[in-house]
């Protein structure tokens, strides 16, 4: 039994971090998108006599993320 508890325990230490590093992992591929698309926004903006939403229309920009870029680009 004493052999079992920490193989036992080391699962559950490698489980978390594992879990752990795929949430930061999550979060940080999402916040990189989100500021590559509103550089790539302005860029757009910027360079061309395209509309916000032409401009997102160009990127592929889902219709529920475009408020969230919107605001973004008020921020600038």
């Amino acid at each position: 039994m004493t052999e079992v508890l920490p193989q036992f325990i080391q699962v559950k230490i490698d489980r978390a971090k594992k879990e752990n590093t795929e949430e930061v992992t999550a979060k940080v591929t999402n916040e990189v998108t989100k500021k590559v698309t509103k550089d790539y926004l302005f860029n757009i903006l910027n360079t061309t006599n395209l509309t916000p939403d032409k401009a997102m229309d160009l990127l592929g920009i889902p219709e529920a993320d475009r408020p969230m870029y919107k605001e973004l680009l008020k921020k600038k």
